[in-house]
């Protein structure tokens, strides 16, 4: 009895899968083999085309529109914008000399980064930095030490295209 009905059961569903296959135009028998499926296109006038320009795409800037945008090179004329190290061909500074970080002692020491901004001068020197991110809960006293400490760090001095130029570097110190 089982036989008949599993029999029953193996032939409806054939039935209905060669139904399927007559009713469907794109079925397993009549798709074309891969690689060779037709391509979908589209007709949009030249108004609607927005040319991608690797400028454009390369320099990419985080929400507040500029790189270190806390940073008093933005409000002097004279001095040098920043780049975004690491964003658009902008090489990411290499170190020289760095001053050790010393964090006060504290206990419970808290959870998460701290995260510094810098401008690196064409000259290399460390110009500005900003604490832009803390632990939680807040630890005034270890980000006071950090910032003294990336102050007195030196890189060799940053370059885009052959010519000396600011970077901004994102530096993360975990307590």
């Amino acid at each position: 009895m089982r036989a008949v009905a599993a029999f029953a059961l193996l032939a409806s569903l054939v039935a209905c899968s060669a139904a399927e296959e007559k009713a469907d135009p794109q079925s397993r028998s009549q798709r074309p083999a891969l690689g060779e499926e037709p391509l979908e296109t589209a007709s949009i006038t030249d108004d609607e085309v927005v040319p991608l320009t690797p400028e454009r795409a390369a320099t990419a800037r985080p929400p507040s529109g500029r790189p270190c945008a806390w940073a008093r090179a933005w409000q002097d004329p004279s001095s040098p914008k920043p780049h975004l190290a690491g964003v658009g061909g902008v090489p990411n500074p290499e170190k020289r000399s760095e001053t050790a970080i010393r964090l006060p002692d504290r206990d419970p020491i808290p959870q998460g980064e701290i995260v510094v901004e810098a401008v690196v001068g064409p000259d290399g020197a460390v110009r500005e930095a900003s604490v832009v991110g803390s632990t939680t809960p807040p630890w005034p006293e270890a980000e006071a030490s950090i910032l003294d400490a990336i102050r007195r760090w030196t890189y060799e001095p940053p370059r885009f295209d052959g010519t000396p130029v600011s970077v901004c570097v994102t530096i993360l110190v975990s307590p």
